[in-house]
């Protein structure tokens, strides 16, 4: 299985997560998914940076059927989607990740303190 592993900051960029990612999945003869991807991505960088107020790691893998995406960071706090406030310009990330994953999930980091947020895609 082939994976990219990308650690961030919580300064973090998501265009740089976004390049790594595209780059990897032209690699990967998986371009078909780039957009889902870099959206997800997007979602979940900047989710990690703006709840934790810290970086984290970025991990892609190429499975069999897809692409699982996962951000780690050191925050226990589980994540849970919200009902979009329209008056809001936040609030949505879970929500479009939902709508595009095939399923998604929290890990507890095991031995670490912290989460894992994955999304699968087909």
């Amino acid at each position: 299985m082939d994976a990219l592993r990308l650690p961030f900051e919580r300064t973090a960029n998501a265009a740089a997560a976004r390049r790594a990612v595209r780059a990897a999945l032209e690699r990967w003869k998986l371009a078909h998914l780039a957009d889902d991807a870099l959206l997800v991505t997007t979602e979940l960088v900047q989710n990690a940076v703006a709840h934790t107020g810290a970086g984290g790691v970025l991990v892609v893998r190429r499975c069999l059927d897809g692409l699982r995406i996962e951000v780690a960071d050191g925050s226990g706090e589980q994540p849970t989607v919200r009902t979009p406030d329209p008056s809001q310009a936040g609030g949505r990330g879970l929500s479009i990740v939902a709508a595009v994953a095939r399923a998604w999930g929290t890990l507890t980091r095991t031995g670490q303190a912290g989460k894992v947020v994955w999304a699968e895609l087909a």
